[in-house]
């Protein structure tokens, strides 16, 4: 009976004790940790592994060195590359060159958007130009140029210069207005003016959730100088008065050296 008892004692001491133990721990509850976000940064949307040169602007250098009327003006200073605009506007003509390949050359270069193909591959020449109207300056967040032949990567039409433009979304509610104008004076030939336009453009844009939308619109009004002359020569004319009477006409040589 003595030994039962004891080892009843026993027990019960080691219970309250075990009990003691755990009323002295404190609960323990898992830390709230806010939500991290982190945004690495692309140094390019083009291949990497090409040994080539690559030359890239961001939004922030287009809004501080280049006065963008379009998106083709956000390659103005990019070298060895050139697009052919005759005038502000000029989008039937603004084909992209480079030093591999001419301005009579279209289809020798690529133009795209978030890898979206823009050229126009229909033709080659003057007026197979890309789409540049798709892209407006503000939605652009990068563009990047790969100089050189790299078929490998891209299309066979990648031998002058590969051109991406690579956009962007809001992340918050913004909303933008831009009123430019321009003017210029032409003397040449008969022809002595002004000529001046203008631009207007609205872009908003939000962020809800996982969805994202923007809204631009531009107008662009532009009076350019003349870019042609028309010009017949000396020796298809008619001597004498059989001809027909013509006024404003002025002796030059053409292109060609003819009179």
């Amino acid at each position: 009976m003595l030994f039962r008892s004891g080892m009843f004692c026993c027990m019960v001491l080691a219970g309250l004790a075990v009990d003691a133990a755990a009323q002295s721990v404190p609960e323990t509850t898992s830390p709230l940790i806010e939500t991290i976000v982190v945004n690495g940064g692309q140094p390019t949307s083009l291949p990497t592994q090409i040994p080539s040169t690559r030359v890239g602007i961001t939004a922030a250098d287009i809004a501080v060195n280049i006065n963008a009327f379009d998106s083709e003006d956000a390659l103005k200073y990019f070298p060895s590359l050139n697009v052919r605009k005759r005038y502000i506007g000029d989008f039937d003509h603004a084909v992209l060159a480079s030093r591999a390949s001419g301005t009579g050359n279209s289809a020798r270069s690529l133009v795209y958007a978030d890898g979206i193909l823009l050229s126009n591959l229909l033709g080659n020449g003057a007026s197979f130009t890309p789409r540049w109207g798709l892209v407006t300056p503000a939605e652009i967040a990068r563009v990047d140029v790969l100089y050189g032949p790299f078929s490998v990567a891209y299309p066979g039409n990648s031998v002058g210069a590969v051109v991406d433009y690579v956009t962007r979304m809001p992340q918050r509610f913004e909303a933008h207005t831009k009123v430019a104008s321009f003017s210029q004076d032409f003397n040449q030939y008969a022809t002595d003016d002004t000529y001046s336009g203008y631009q207007t453009s609205i872009e908003v844009g939000n962020k809800h959730g996982a969805w994202s939308w923007w809204l631009a619109v531009s107008r662009l009004d532009s009076d350019g100088q003349p870019v042609s002359f028309a010009n017949k020569l000396a020796s298809a004319g008619t001597v004498g008065n059989s001809g027909i009477a013509v006024t404003g006409a002025i002796a030059d040589r053409n292109p060609q050296n003819r009179d």
